[in-house]
């Protein structure tokens, strides 16, 4: 995968647990939901490294 496309998908996956994060208020959704926007700015700044 090319980082844009990584980093698309990333996004697309952030949405979902956004989502899921209204619903479930617990600590193993707001770790998922922190993770993933570290790797998401993870490949944004590769991105515009590029």
């Amino acid at each position: 995968m090319k980082i844009k496309e990584k980093h698309k998908d990333l996004k697309k996956k952030v949405n979902v647990v956004e989502k899921e994060r209204n619903l479930k208020r617990g600590p193993k959704s707001w770790y998922d939901l922190r993770t993933l926007k570290k790797l998401k700015l993870i490949m944004k700044d590769k991105l515009s490294k590029k």
